[in-house]
């Protein structure tokens, strides 16, 4: 009898080591992913600033809780008015509301509409 109890505690020992399953962390993401993320802001022009070396051009733009926040603006940017009629990088002024959408990847973030509202 005491051989047969210790013959079923050790094939219980065994089989319970046997299936163990070690939980490991699984990454929700690939490694080494930049994960892309966006938003609207909303506020007033402050400055559009053109670099008359390099030809690179930003908006800045100061939300209504005093938030400001330089946006590189590209070529590539659509731009309109209310109505939406196309305007151009030179016809925005200061004082005027607009929405940026715009998308992040990491710390770079990149303009992909402005519209002025007012």
């Amino acid at each position: 009898m005491k051989k047969i109890v210790i013959v079923l505690l050790s094939l219980a020992f065994i089989g319970t080591t046997c299936y163990a399953v070690e939980k490991t962390p699984k990454a929700t993401e690939p490694i080494g992913a930049v994960i892309e993320t966006g938003g609207v802001f909303i506020g007033k022009i402050v400055g559009g600033i053109e670099k008359a070396t390099t030809g690179e051009k930003k908006i800045t733009v100061k939300s209504e809780t005093g938030e400001t926040r330089v946006f590189p603006f590209e070529e590539t940017v659509q731009l309109v008015d209310k109505t939406f009629h196309g305007l151009t990088f030179n016809q925005l002024k200061g004082g005027e509301n607009v929405s940026v959408k715009y998308s992040k990847k990491g710390e770079k973030e990149k303009i992909e509409s402005v519209t002025v509202t007012k």
